[in-house]
Protein backbone atom coordinates (compact mmCIF):
# COMPACT_ATOMS: atom_id res chain seq x y z
CA UNK A 1 0.00 0.00 0.00
CA UNK A 2 1.63 3.31 -0.68
CA UNK A 3 3.43 5.35 1.95
CA UNK A 4 3.33 2.07 4.24
CA UNK A 5 1.19 3.76 7.28
CA UNK A 6 0.94 1.46 10.20
CA UNK A 7 -2.08 0.38 11.39
CA UNK A 8 -4.30 -2.12 13.56
CA UNK A 9 -7.83 -2.68 13.43
CA UNK A 10 -8.27 -2.71 16.87
CA UNK A 11 -6.80 0.91 17.66
CA UNK A 12 -8.96 1.53 20.65
CA UNK A 13 -7.01 -1.63 22.59
CA UNK A 14 -3.44 -0.03 21.10
CA UNK A 15 -4.67 3.13 22.79
CA UNK A 16 -5.39 1.09 26.13
CA UNK A 17 -2.16 -0.41 26.24
CA UNK A 18 -0.55 2.78 25.72
CA UNK A 19 -2.15 4.65 28.74
CA UNK A 20 -1.58 0.99 30.58
CA UNK A 21 2.37 1.04 30.36
CA UNK A 22 2.81 4.22 31.99
CA UNK A 23 1.90 2.85 35.05
CA UNK A 24 3.09 -0.11 34.50
CA UNK A 25 6.74 -1.21 35.48
CA UNK A 26 9.27 -1.38 32.12
CA UNK A 27 9.37 -5.08 31.54
CA UNK A 28 12.23 -7.00 30.31
CA UNK A 29 10.11 -8.14 27.32
CA UNK A 30 7.31 -6.48 25.92
CA UNK A 31 5.30 -9.45 24.20
CA UNK A 32 1.82 -10.92 24.69
CA UNK A 33 2.79 -12.51 28.10
CA UNK A 34 2.92 -8.97 29.73
CA UNK A 35 0.23 -7.50 27.82
CA UNK A 36 -1.88 -10.08 29.17
CA UNK A 37 -0.82 -10.66 32.70
CA UNK A 38 0.40 -7.20 33.45
CA UNK A 39 -1.56 -4.62 30.80
CA UNK A 40 -4.40 -6.65 30.99
CA UNK A 41 -5.15 -7.26 27.33
CA UNK A 42 -5.92 -10.64 25.90
CA UNK A 43 -6.25 -12.57 22.71
CA UNK A 44 -6.12 -11.54 18.90
CA UNK A 45 -5.99 -7.77 19.69
CA UNK A 46 -3.26 -7.91 21.83
CA UNK A 47 -1.15 -10.07 19.06
CA UNK A 48 -0.11 -6.89 16.51
CA UNK A 49 0.49 -4.26 19.45
CA UNK A 50 4.27 -5.61 19.71
CA UNK A 51 5.00 -5.21 16.25
CA UNK A 52 3.65 -1.68 15.63
CA UNK A 53 5.63 -0.62 18.91
CA UNK A 54 8.37 -1.84 17.49
CA UNK A 55 8.13 0.06 14.02
CA UNK A 56 7.41 3.50 16.05
CA UNK A 57 10.70 3.09 17.98
CA UNK A 58 9.06 2.14 21.66
CA UNK A 59 10.84 -1.83 21.10
CA UNK A 60 14.11 -3.24 19.98
CA UNK A 61 13.91 -5.93 17.61
CA UNK A 62 13.97 -8.48 20.78
CA UNK A 63 10.75 -6.79 22.08
CA UNK A 64 12.96 -5.39 24.89
CA UNK A 65 11.76 -1.51 25.26
CA UNK A 66 14.01 1.22 24.04
CA UNK A 67 15.05 4.54 25.01
CA UNK A 68 11.98 6.20 23.87
CA UNK A 69 9.69 3.93 25.59
CA UNK A 70 10.95 5.25 28.82
CA UNK A 71 10.79 8.66 27.58
CA UNK A 72 7.05 7.96 27.04
CA UNK A 73 6.61 6.91 30.15
CA UNK A 74 8.01 9.47 31.83
CA UNK A 75 5.86 12.66 32.45
CA UNK A 76 8.01 15.30 31.67
CA UNK A 77 8.94 13.85 28.41
CA UNK A 78 6.02 11.85 27.31
CA UNK A 79 4.44 14.30 24.78
CA UNK A 80 7.75 14.68 22.95
CA UNK A 81 8.82 10.57 22.91
CA UNK A 82 5.03 10.70 21.47
CA UNK A 83 5.76 12.86 18.44
CA UNK A 84 9.30 10.96 17.67
CA UNK A 85 7.25 7.93 17.46
CA UNK A 86 4.52 9.23 15.13
CA UNK A 87 7.11 10.84 13.00
CA UNK A 88 9.07 6.98 13.30
CA UNK A 89 5.27 5.55 11.86
CA UNK A 90 3.87 8.06 9.64
CA UNK A 91 6.79 9.93 7.91
CA UNK A 92 5.00 9.81 5.16
CA UNK A 93 2.31 12.12 6.47
CA UNK A 94 5.12 14.16 8.14
CA UNK A 95 6.73 15.01 4.97
CA UNK A 96 3.82 16.50 4.09
CA UNK A 97 2.74 18.70 6.83
CA UNK A 98 5.50 19.02 9.61
CA UNK A 99 2.71 19.78 12.39
CA UNK A 100 0.50 17.05 11.23
CA UNK A 101 -0.02 16.02 15.28
CA UNK A 102 -1.88 19.62 15.34
CA UNK A 103 -4.35 18.76 12.08
CA UNK A 104 -7.88 18.47 12.85
CA UNK A 105 -8.90 15.22 12.81
CA UNK A 106 -10.72 15.51 9.02
CA UNK A 107 -7.46 16.98 7.85
CA UNK A 108 -5.51 14.20 8.73
CA UNK A 109 -8.05 11.47 7.14
CA UNK A 110 -7.50 13.94 3.92
CA UNK A 111 -3.79 13.05 4.09
CA UNK A 112 -4.34 9.17 4.67
CA UNK A 113 -6.56 9.21 1.99
CA UNK A 114 -3.92 10.94 -0.37
CA UNK A 115 -1.13 8.81 0.62
CA UNK A 116 -2.74 5.39 0.17
CA UNK A 117 -5.77 6.08 -2.70
CA UNK A 118 -8.17 4.50 -0.46
CA UNK A 119 -11.32 5.51 -0.50
CA UNK A 120 -12.71 7.43 2.67
CA UNK A 121 -15.23 5.03 2.97
CA UNK A 122 -12.57 2.09 3.37
CA UNK A 123 -12.38 0.79 7.02
CA UNK A 124 -7.81 0.66 6.58
CA UNK A 125 -8.18 4.56 6.29
CA UNK A 126 -10.27 4.39 10.08
CA UNK A 127 -7.39 1.98 10.88
CA UNK A 128 -4.80 4.04 10.24
CA UNK A 129 -6.27 7.21 11.46
CA UNK A 130 -6.80 5.37 15.19
CA UNK A 131 -3.68 4.27 15.06
CA UNK A 132 -2.14 7.67 14.28
CA UNK A 133 -4.53 9.20 16.86
CA UNK A 134 -3.79 6.38 19.44
CA UNK A 135 -0.18 8.40 20.11
CA UNK A 136 -1.43 11.43 18.86
CA UNK A 137 -3.81 11.90 22.44
CA UNK A 138 -0.02 12.07 24.03
CA UNK A 139 1.75 13.94 20.96
CA UNK A 140 -0.90 17.30 20.48
CA UNK A 141 0.85 19.05 23.13
CA UNK A 142 4.50 18.37 22.17
CA UNK A 143 6.89 21.42 21.96
CA UNK A 144 8.88 22.19 18.97
CA UNK A 145 12.48 22.93 19.78
CA UNK A 146 13.31 26.20 17.84
CA UNK A 147 17.39 27.33 17.18
CA UNK A 148 18.45 29.65 19.51
CA UNK A 149 18.13 33.51 17.56
CA UNK A 150 21.52 34.69 17.51
CA UNK A 151 20.61 38.73 18.03
CA UNK A 152 19.38 36.97 21.64
CA UNK A 153 22.69 35.24 21.84
CA UNK A 154 24.59 38.23 21.08
CA UNK A 155 22.66 40.59 23.70
CA UNK A 156 22.66 38.31 26.24
CA UNK A 157 26.36 37.86 26.78
CA UNK A 158 27.55 38.77 30.29
CA UNK A 159 29.15 42.46 30.80
CA UNK A 160 32.88 40.63 32.33
CA UNK A 161 32.76 38.52 28.43
CA UNK A 162 32.15 41.68 26.79
CA UNK A 163 34.44 43.88 28.33
CA UNK A 164 36.86 41.06 27.80
CA UNK A 165 36.17 41.09 23.86
CA UNK A 166 36.61 44.31 23.75
CA UNK A 167 40.08 44.34 25.45
CA UNK A 168 40.96 41.77 23.16
CA UNK A 169 40.02 43.80 20.23
CA UNK A 170 41.52 46.72 21.31
CA UNK A 171 45.18 44.53 21.80
CA UNK A 172 44.82 42.63 18.57
CA UNK A 173 47.38 44.50 16.12
CA UNK A 174 44.97 45.00 13.74
CA UNK A 175 43.17 47.26 15.64
CA UNK A 176 43.52 50.55 14.28
CA UNK A 177 41.82 54.27 15.35
CA UNK A 178 41.82 57.02 12.97
CA UNK A 179 41.41 60.67 14.28
CA UNK A 180 40.63 63.15 11.80
CA UNK A 181 41.73 66.99 13.43
CA UNK A 182 40.87 69.95 11.56
CA UNK A 183 42.65 72.92 12.59
CA UNK A 184 41.44 76.63 11.88
CA UNK A 185 44.38 78.64 11.18
CA UNK A 186 44.11 82.44 12.03
CA UNK A 187 44.65 85.12 8.92
CA UNK A 188 48.71 86.47 9.45
CA UNK A 189 51.64 86.85 7.37
CA UNK A 190 53.56 85.64 10.20
CA UNK A 191 55.04 82.23 9.50
CA UNK A 192 56.23 82.05 13.10
CA UNK A 193 52.66 82.22 14.30
CA UNK A 194 51.90 78.89 11.65
CA UNK A 195 55.24 76.99 13.02
CA UNK A 196 54.14 77.77 16.83
CA UNK A 197 50.49 76.05 16.05
CA UNK A 198 52.24 73.05 14.04
CA UNK A 199 54.88 72.52 16.73
CA UNK A 200 52.07 72.47 19.60
CA UNK A 201 49.81 70.06 17.93
CA UNK A 202 52.72 67.59 17.49
CA UNK A 203 53.99 67.67 20.39
CA UNK A 204 50.67 67.61 22.52
CA UNK A 205 47.86 65.76 20.39
CA UNK A 206 50.67 63.64 17.84
CA UNK A 207 53.13 62.15 20.46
Amino acid sequence: MPGNLPYTPTHGRLSEALKSLVEAERPQQFNESFLDSVLKIRGGSARPIPPLLKRMGLLNSDNSPTELYSKFKSGSTRSEAALVALKNGFSEIFRRNEYAHRLPDDRIKELIIEITGLHKSDPIVGAIFGTFNAFNEFARSAKEIKPQDPVREQTAKPDDQVRTESKSLRDSPEFNLVTTINVVLPETTDVQVYNAIFRSIRENLLS
